[in-house]
């Protein structure tokens, strides 16, 4: 009897084939699972459209004028980053069996059918421009297809290896197949399995045993066999301050697993984030690790080579100049090009090989090959012509080839495949399970009325896969990071796990040599004398927030490295220095936001887009600004002073500050302080034994006795624009007096890291401080 057996997994295969190696029986026939679909069916005679020219027919299909009501922009650079979006969700409606009449019954806001019936129209509107072009898309296989007799009739029974999803299409299939060959599924049941246990059962199948291995016949819908999965997860957790000190754990847990008798190509390492194999790939100096999701050519020299060109014709910054440099491309020779010249891929193929379309390498030259045969025809500009090839590029993987033992892999290849050592990483919330791509179209409510697939249901399938994973290995390891404020995956619990053990890893793991580093203990400042020393209110929240910090900057004087980027905070106070040094108050709303503009323009020439859109964006940001002002200058304020500097004693210290403005009426003195962020942290009456920020308190202090009937205020800049009083001054005061006595008291300071490492995000001495990505 020939028994067909498929397998969701080339590994899972892989794996079934070294059962078989030292046997003498038969090897049975195996097949992937996306294999036996394509062979189990058969297409009216149209041809597969290629994946770019489904985006430019899809495109081209929203030329009605009702399209516009979906708020999507249609020109192509922008349109290719919804389309694909749109394509999956015009995929998954129809391998679901789910109408638009279906989706409009579960309502969810008054305009949604009227997007329903424009989203429908685009659907027609594109299968009729792939008729009329001989072609069709694997969107329409569910309404076309028709079983390969000549291919099913070639097995006498069936076997499915069931691990993951099946879409409502999928088992209509087996379900066909199975009326008239016996067709048998195997799978785990698990609390993570009740969908597709669900859709089983709608079928026709038996109830199926929760926990178990379980083989069921589709022809006579009997259950098999049930074997009750009795394996527990036994694995070592353990939790790292940074992400990249994940690393040195997963070469001692490798390590030790191959130490414990566990074959190297028995140890997986899991990385429910793939991009983080790069990373990885840096410190794999021994070549032991085998990449098998492959590397992304988009990474190579050859692909920012060309992005370098094409962010270059965008913007013609200062920054896409310095790429072109970086990458080698001349800027003169590339001059010489017209990026909105119209053309075909022959005229495109000619201009742009003289900047190295890296042809040498086979699996660019065959894209190359395929990109221009498909699009012959088409015409469009120099910088289309670009950014479609760099899409096309930017799906090219080049395998890895340096011959490593130890496979490193996404969950979802795992399916099918069993491994006697595990090492998982980045075992954080928001990771692991991945989160699936935010659905543009149908909210969870819908999804979960049509019985579409939810988010919930999604990441379950990856819970799955972790459980099995974890049950079948005899050695692993799970590893997350706590910095950055990130936490371990609440689906530690969902296994019946605990959070793990903090570790300080080894870093010499990563280097070739031992390191030349001396790890010094924490800097000491002698003879500190705080009365000696001119306070401003930014010194002082330095130390108080981060003695190193301080250390840095004001004992070692060391200094942030310079960028041409704005400081906004900065740019707009110069620019409220000049409006209100030019005029004391505004009594109208276009009068000021007139002579604000312009001064925008005087201010910050407009060298580049992103210059030219942060000034449209401070625009519209200024607005409620604007409209507050001129209503606090109604009820009798005028400016009297700006950017005020000031300098005093409080409690027996020196201290100066610059005063952003200072207001007055006949008989009060407000003092403004511009916010252009959050003033949360210094504006906060809560556990304000935490204030770091006393600029309020320095400023009332100095002032006090130079005006009478003082408030002091911040002033939004963004947000409401409004001005907020100063809250609990008073008591912040106090906390600043006694900040101040206990900062007399000291005679030296030991320059110790903040606890808080959030903080050391956005730092300038993060790598001094050997925080963040600093390996």
């Amino acid at each position: 009897m020939k028994t067909l057996h498929i397998y969701p997994t080339a590994g899972a295969i892989r794996n079934r084939h070294q059962e078989f190696r030292d046997s003498t029986a038969l090897l049975p026939t195996l097949m992937l699972i996306d294999e036996f679909e394509r062979r189990a069916i058969v297409l009216p005679e149209l041809t597969m459209v290629d994946s770019l020219q489904r985006v430019l027919l899809l495109q081209e299909a929203t030329r009605f004028d009702s399209f516009e009501g979906l708020k999507i922009d249609s020109e192509l650079v922008q349109f290719f980053t919804k389309s694909d979006s749109i394509l999956k969700f015009f995929e998954e409606l129809i391998y679901e069996g789910v109408s638009f009449s279906d989706l409009v019954d579960g309502d969810a806001y008054v305009e949604f059918g009227e997007h329903m019936d424009i989203v429908e129209e685009l659907l027609e509107n594109y299968k009729k421009l792939l008729i009329a072009r001989g072609l069709t898309d694997r969107v329409f296989i569910p309404q076309n297809y028709k079983l390969n007799l000549g291919f099913i009739d070639s097995f006498d029974s069936f076997e499915l290896h069931l691990e993951g999803y099946m879409s409502r299409f999928e088992l209509k299939i087996i379900e066909e197949i199975a009326k008239s060959k016996p067709f048998t599924i195997h799978m785990q049941t698990s609390k993570f399995n009740k969908k597709i246990e669900k859709n089983f059962l709608d079928l026709g199948i038996e109830a199926l045993e929760e926990d178990s291995l379980v083989s069921f016949e589709l022809q006579s819908k009997k259950v098999i066999s049930t074997e009750k999965n009795s394996l527990s997860i036994r694995a070592n957790i353990l939790s790292v301050e940074e992400r990249l000190s994940q690393i040195p754990i997963i070469l001692e847990s490798v390590q030790s697993m191959v130490d414990g008798g566990i074959a190297p190509e028995e140890i997986v390492v899991i990385l429910p984030d793939e991009s983080f194999k790069e990373t990885i790939r840096l410190y794999d100096r021994f070549n032991n690790f085998n990449f098998t999701m492959s590397f992304d050519y988009s990474k190579t020299k050859s692909y920012k080579r060309l992005d370098a060109i094409y962010q270059y014709w965008q913007s013609f910054s200062d920054e896409s100049i310095f790429l072109l440099k970086k990458y080698g491309v001349e800027r003169e020779k590339l001059n010489e090009l017209t990026p909105t010249q119209k053309l075909g891929v022959e005229q495109f193929s000619l201009l742009m090989n003289t900047f190295d379309l890296d042809l040498k390498r086979t699996v660019v030259q065959d894209s190359w090959i395929h990109f221009k045969r498909v699009l012959s025809t088409e015409q469009m500009s120099l910088e289309n012509w670009l950014f479609l090839w760099l899409q096309q590029l930017s799906r090219l993987t080049l395998d890895d080839i340096r011959g490593g033992k130890i496979p490193v892999m996404g969950v979802l290849e795992t399916k099918g495949v069993a491994f006697q050592g595990v090492v998982i990483v980045d075992f954080n919330d928001g990771v692991a399970p991945a989160t699936p791509a935010k659905d543009s179209f149908l909210n969870s409510s819908i999804r979960k009325s049509v019985n579409l697939p939810t988010k919930n249901d999604k990441e379950a399938i990856q819970k799955q896969l972790y459980k099995r994973l974890l049950e079948e290995a005899k050695d692993a390891t799970i590893i997350y990071s706590t910095s950055n404020n990130r936490t371990p995956t609440s689906f530690l619990y969902d296994l019946g796990l605990e959070v793990g053990k903090h570790i300080e890893p080894n870093l010499e793991l990563l280097y070739s040599e031992p390191s030349q580093i001396v790890n010094e203990l924490d800097p000491v400042i002698e003879n500190f004398d705080a009365k000696a020393i001119t306070w401003s209110a930014t010194r002082l929240k330095t130390f108080l927030t981060c003695r190193r910090k301080y250390y840095y900057s004001y004992e070692q004087k060391l200094k942030a490295k310079e960028d041409n980027e704005i400081n906004e905070g900065q740019f707009l106070h110069k620019v409220l220095e000049y409006l209100f040094k030019e005029q004391k108050f505004f009594s109208s709303v276009d009068d000021m936001k007139s002579k604000l503009y312009r001064l925008l323009d005087q201010l910050l020439e407009t060298s580049s887009p992103k210059i030219a859109y942060s000034k449209l964006l401070w625009r519209e940001k200024l607005i409620k600004f604007i409209e507050n002002q001129v209503y606090h200058f109604k009820a009798g304020w005028r400016v009297v002073e700006r950017e005020r500097q000031i300098i005093g004693e409080i409690g027996g210290m020196r201290f100066r500050g610059v005063v952003d403005r200072i207001d007055q009426t006949d008989t009060h003195t407000l003092i403004l302080d511009y916010k252009s962020g959050s003033i949360k942290e210094a504006n906060r009456t809560k556990n304000l034994e935490k204030l770091t920020d006393f600029q309020m308190s320095i400023y009332s202090e100095l002032l006090k006795d130079k005006y009478q009937n003082i408030e002091l205020a911040f002033v939004e800049l963004f947000d409401k624009g409004g001005i907020v009083p100063i809250t609990l001054l008073d008591e912040k005061t106090e906390l600043l007096f006694d900040t101040i006595g206990e900062l007399r008291e000291m005679k030296q300071v030991e320059a110790e890291r903040c606890e808080d490492i959030s903080r050391c995000q956005y730092c300038d001495f993060t790598l001094l401080c050997e925080r963040g990505n600093y390996l």
